[in-house]
Parts: C-alpha cells; structure tokens; sequence
C-alpha cells in the first residue's frame, strides 16, 4: 500500500490558504515535482558510475508502504548548521574544540577577521580519507557563490547598525536564517509571482521589494518570459536573496542559495546512502560517502545523513529482523531546530533570550498523514532581533560570556534536521561494493541527461557569472532547480538539454513510464561546451549545452516525462526521470 497520496508541502505550510484554487495547484505541482525528485533519486546514476543505480531500497511513499498504515518508524537525523568543511579544512580556526572568531567571521561573510578569505583544499579528500596512494589535486575552497559556503541545508544574512567604537563591523540588529528550498519557492512562483512578492516584503520585513526585483533578466536588461507559464521568470539570487549581508535597499537570505543545498539533492542523497556495501561494515561516516560517493565530504550534514540512512537499511532488530526500506517522511524537507539551551545566551536586562527568537515561516510542531506526532520542529525561517524600545542590540547579548559579533555564533548553538520514514523490508537488503574506492570500480561510460530548460531561460542564466570570495565566479545556471519545464500539447518549443559525456549529434528522445513516447519529437539542432555546478553539486564541471527543437502532439497525455541521450554507436541508456511536463 501507499505510504501517503501526495506528497506535503514543507512543514505542510499553506501560502495560500487564503486561495483554495491556488492552494490546490500548489499543492498539484509540489506533489508532481517530489514525485519526479523521487523517481531521480531511485534511479541514480546507471550512466557513468558503477554500484550507483535503481536504488530501491529508496521507497516511493506514493507507491509503497508498509502492509499496515502506522508499521513504520520515524527516525530523526540532526546536524549542526555550522559549516562543518571550514574547520575540517582550516583545523587552526578550531581551539579547544571550539570554533574561533575567525571561523565565525568566515561562516559569515567568506572573510576571517583580518579580510583573508578561504585557502586552497584538495579536489578529491576521499584519496586521504580511504588511505589510497597518490597526490590529489588542489581548487579553490567552494561551494561558490555569495553564501555559498554555508552548505548545511542552512544559510542565514545579518543586518547591522552603524559601526561604533565597540562594534567595527556594526551591531547586528537582526539575523535572519532560512532552510527553505529552492525548489519550493520557484513552484510558489510557476503558480502566483505576486503571492511570492507579498511573502518576500513580508517574512524579510521590506516592504520596498518590488515584483521587477526578483525578476529573470537577459544579458540585455530585459525581463525573460518564462514559456512555461507566459510570466516573468524568477531569479533565484535577486537582489534581496543574496548573500550574507541584509540592508534596507539589498540582501536577505528569503531560500537556500548555495548549490548543493537543494531538496532534490537531499532526496538523491538519501536515496544512495540506502545502499549496503559490501567493503564498508565498519566505515566511519565519512569513508562510507567515499565509498558511496555521495554529498560532500567533511560537511555536517552529507555524513552524518548517509551513516544515519545507511544504518537504519541495514539494522537488524526486532521488529525488522532483515532491515528496512527508507524514505524521507512526509512533509518531505529539511528544517531548523533552535537552540537548545537559551541559558548560555545573557542579556542586558535579563530579559530571556529566546523571547528574541522568532518563527516567521513552518511550524513548531507537526502530526503527519497518519496523525502521528513527528519529533522535533519545522521551522522554515527564523528571525534573531531585539526590538529596539529596549534599547540594546543582539551584539550586546552574550553566548557563553562572549559578545554576539557575528550571525555564525548563534548558529552553533542551533541544530538542523530531517526525518526518515522506515518500515521493515521481507528479505534482507542486498550488498554492493563501493562505487569509489581507491582503484575505481569498472564503470560505464554514456552521455547522461543533466538538466532541460527553455532555451530562453538558459540563455538568460548561463551567461550571468555571480562574484563570490573566492574568485571563482559561477554560472547562475548553477541556481536553478530540477522542475521540469512545461509544455502544451500540439506546440514547438526551443529547449536546451545539458549533458555530461554527450558526443557528436547525440540522438535525444522522450520516455513515458518507462517506454519511448512517440507524442514527443525532438530534434538536435546544436551543441556547446558549458561549466557550470548542476543543482546539488559544490563545484562546477564540464557538459554540454544540447539545442533543441521539442515538438508536442496535439494527442499528447499530460504528465512527467523522462529524457535519454545516446551517442552515436552506443546503446539507448536509461532515462532521466522527470525533465519534462506536459501539462493539458
């Protein structure tokens, strides 16, 4: 049976609740495209990488469940927010087993307290962590971008007051921190843009945000009509969702910006730690995401997530005495705990902390579809800020008998989590040899599907390089989602495909459930080099940009549809799930 009909919105929120037809396609484009995230994440990667595919024991809460509604477990995973890769990176901002002000100060802004940002680190820490012999290469410190570095599903901006002699930098006035995802709120967007304007003016408290702010601009200045809806595009880093740094005319952490943190790479991640591996029974959780290459190595959370799925697949008690099926339980997303212990934090007036702490977006608490109570809370966005008839500001509070000078130091008293959904599996899961370690396993070679767009909104993003500290600018093609692009039936579109390991004039066609679809023609008309970080991924790699013309029958059924791409002389390969929606 089913676990669940459709899946939820985070924290289950209702942004328009006072707009049942609205709220109703919401909710109908969330569920098809966590269905279509869902599908990706089982899927994995069967076109360049060996032990790394049809990843089932990542169960599809739409189609599978456990044989009694309330026979499964929810288990929580936590986290610190705090951006782990820093201090695994740079162990001399670490004291104590505390972080230093310069570790703060980079979390931050990219920048320590004297104005170095970060150094260069290895481009592959899995040589040193498996004890593989050899000499990785370097690369600048990423992920890149304008918070890029906070990559712990948490990013947060802070607003300070004029600098004083006893704060440079300026009192913070308000700290704003955010874990929601990117892909919720270009689907907020796809349905209303002005609902999206009203809740920007009203969780960042700037009613001077205009709808053209957050607009899709061509390298001509011009705003890009978006062919799936006829609307304005979105631009994920507009000026009032960009970097660390939140004033009255710029700045403000709205969603997550930085490029792995996305739901859809969650999913993904979730789905490959399900897999057992034969040569990792007693891995730490960091040699275990080598051996599964998946997330990022040192991060707070990408471990700590895929040794907490991978064991509960692979745990043995009673009452799953041969293991368990996982999945992220419903509502789907990853959320922000506070601080746990508002005793550390002393204020000048002995006014509790906490009554500074304020939720702005997702619930303090959440029963699910079964109404049974999930642990934790679902905050979505928070606010940190002392109201100014008191007459001190949050850097005038203390933490552990320090002055708050930056946002990264109530940061580390915080806690991020997500929660898995388990029932217990009928035979024991199957184990597999590591995807990566030290020699690289036999592996297949074939052009794989990344990412389909409407060439409009490709040729707007990809050219648009974003500054971050580092110096390593990236594409903003790197901030956008998986949602697949819409297209009507009896229409022709001009699409771009991104392909890793496409060749020549590769052949490119449409699947449906499974089968090639023949509703759907597409034609090859170009191919170009790119580099840019697909969504979930720290840094940037190379691909191809394929052009193409996308013809749609007037017969055409609505739904997902997959995409392959085939070199000339190879085999057709499997395809990528969910890069196209006809919607009739």
């Amino acid at each position: 049976m089913a676990m669940t009909t459709r899946f939820w919105t985070p924290a289950n929120i209702q942004d328009f609740a006072d707009q049942p037809d609205n709220q109703q396609k919401l909710d109908t484009c969330w569920n098809t495209n966590l269905s279509g995230f869902t599908q990706q994440g089982i899927v994995g990667d069967p076109w360049n990488s060996a032990n790394q595919s049809d990843q089932n024991l990542y169960f599809d809460p739409l189609t599978a469940g456990p044989s009694a509604p309330d026979s499964y477990t929810i288990t929580p995973v936590q986290w610190s927010p705090l951006p782990g890769r820093i201090g695994y990176y740079f162990p001399n901002l670490v004291v104590n087993q505390a972080p230093t002000m310069d570790y703060y100060a980079l979390a931050d802004t990219g920048y320590d307290t004297s104005g170095q940002t970060f150094g260069q680190v290895t481009d592959n820490p899995c040589v040193s962590i498996m004890s593989c012999s050899g000499t990785p290469g370097v690369q600048a410190y990423g992920p890149y971008g304008p918070r890029g570095w906070q990559d712990e599903y948490c990013e947060w901006a802070v607003t300070r007051g004029a600098p004083t002699a006893q704060y440079p930098l300026g009192p913070i006035l308000r700290i704003d921190f955010t874990c929601e995802n990117p892909e919720y709120w270009n689907s907020l967007w796809l349905v209303d843009p002005d609902r999206v304007l009203a809740l920007y003016q009203s969780t960042l408290g700037k009613p001077q945000i205009q709808a053209a702010d957050l607009y899709l601009y061509d390298q001509n200045g011009n705003p890009v009509i978006d062919p799936s809806t006829g609307r304005f595009a979105y631009n994920p880093l507009n000026p009032w969702n960009t970097g660390t740094v939140s004033t009255a005319t710029q700045g403000g952490a709205m969603h997550l910006t930085s490029t792995p943190n996305t739901l859809q790479t969650e999913i993904q991640l979730g789905a490959g730690a399900t897999v057992q591996r034969t040569d990792g029974a007693s891995y730490s959780a960091n040699q275990l995401l080598c051996c599964g290459q998946y997330g990022q190595v040192a991060r707070n959370s990408d471990p700590n997530i895929g040794q907490g799925v991978n064991g509960l697949v692979g745990a043995t008690p009673p009452p799953a005495p041969n293991g368990s099926t996982v999945s992220l339980a419903n509502p789907p997303g990853l959320y922000i705990q506070p601080p746990s212990d508002w005793t550390v934090f002393a204020t000048p007036d002995q006014t509790p902390a906490e009554t500074f702490w304020t939720v702005t977006r997702g619930a303090t608490s959440l029963t699910d579809q079964n109404g049974v109570q999930l642990p934790g809370q679902f905050i979505l966005h928070a606010t940190f800020e002392v109201p100014a008839s008191l007459g001190y500001t949050v850097s005038d509070i203390l933490l552990n008998g320090t002055n708050i000078t930056y946002g990264a130091q109530v940061v580390s008293q915080m806690q991020m989590h997500i929660l898995a959904a388990s029932y217990a599996l009928t035979s024991p899961p199957p184990s597999l040899p590591c995807v990566w370690c030290c020699s690289a396993a036999p592996a297949p070679s074939y052009a794989q599907p990344l990412q389909l767009f409407h060439s409009v909104v490709w040729d707007a993003l990809y050219p648009a390089m974003i500054a971050n500290p580092v110096g390593n600018p990236i594409s903003l093609a790197s901030n956008s989602t998986l949602i697949a692009p819409f297209v009507q039936p009896g229409q022709s579109y001009q699409m771009t495909l991104t392909s890793a390991g496409a060749t020549g004039v590769p052949a490119v066609a449409a699947t449906w459930n499974g089968a090639p679809d023949p509703t759907i023609q597409i034609e090859v008309t170009g191919s170009t080099p790119i580099t840019y970080a697909v969504p979930g991924n720290s840094y940037p790699s190379s691909a191809v940009a394929l052009t193409l013309n996308v013809t749609v029958a007037a017969g055409a059924a609505g739904g997902l549809r997959g995409i392959t791409v085939t070199n000339p002389g190879d085999p057709v390969q499997a395809a990528m799930p969910a890069l196209l929606n006809v919607v009739v």
